[in-house]
């Protein structure tokens, strides 16, 4: 984490419902299968880690504010999305909402999405941005993955670039075993990091079944060409209940 000076916290003119953020925020527009999402997002994600909050939090927990970046796999995974003719208001739990587009566009599909994250100030630009697309209700959950909460599950899971970091996927694993109902599916999307086969060895020793769908990389500032690797995941010998797969 950087020792230098707190960045300024700033607010936005147009944004008056959230809070002054180290380096302020913008207004960017993505457009995803002929629609467009309108989403604010921080301007400056690294301006966070001068912050001294966050660096608090990360002596205390590891945390990192993960959550201020547009992770670009979300681009790839809301053009399936959009293409996929899935059950109107399937019941979805998408784990790191970050910025919340990809939860948006999985609403706009049509899904029933509870939009989580740890870190509070993410669920709360999520839920934001939920609205600013037209949706004026939206769902929201602060989850730790290493600490799930009993008793709640859905019959889908969603995740974009949440397999980065090795120590992040027993409690992955975890979560989705306690999360999913019997029958469900779980996409986990993957730029190709060097962990990600570590992640689904875990996963096949865990009885976990799974394939890949492998989508071509939208453009983004900084991003090379390439693949991004949808996986979908279900338990092995359990009669699957989704005909949407």
């Amino acid at each position: 984490m950087s020792s230098a000076s707190a960045v300024l916290k700033q607010h936005h003119p147009e944004f008056p419902e959230l809070p002054a953020i180290p380096g302020g925020w913008n207004d960017v527009r993505y457009e995803i299968e002929g629609r467009t999402f309108q989403l604010a997002q921080p301007r400056t994600p690294d301006d966070f880690l001068d912050d001294p909050d966050v660096n608090a939090w990360h002596v205390k927990d590891g945390y990192m504010p993960y959550w201020s970046y547009l992770w670009p796999t979300s681009l790839e995974v809301g053009e399936l999305l959009l293409k996929t003719p899935w059950p109107m208001g399937l019941r979805t739990l998408e784990i790191g909402t970050g910025i919340g587009l990809t939860g948006v566009v999985a609403l706009a599909a049509g899904l029933d999405v509870v939009l989580s994250d740890y870190d509070p100030q993410s669920l709360e630009l999520a839920a934001f941005n939920a609205r600013r697309n037209g949706h004026s209700h939206p769902k929201t959950l602060c989850l730790d993955w290493r600490n799930p909460p009993a008793g709640l599950t859905y019959p889908f899971l969603l995740g974009c670039d949440v397999i980065y970091e090795r120590r992040n996927h027993e409690p992955i694993l975890g979560l989705m075993g306690q999360m999913l109902e019997p029958g469900g599916l779980v996409w986990l999307a993957d730029p190709g990091r060097h962990s990600a086969h570590l992640f689904f060895e875990d996963a096949k020793a865990a009885g976990w079944e799974f394939d890949c769908i492998p989508v071509a990389r939208k453009p983004y500032p900084d991003r090379p060409d390439g693949v991004t690797n949808i996986w979908r995941l279900w338990r092995k010998q359990e009669a699957p209940s989704w005909s949407w797969r």
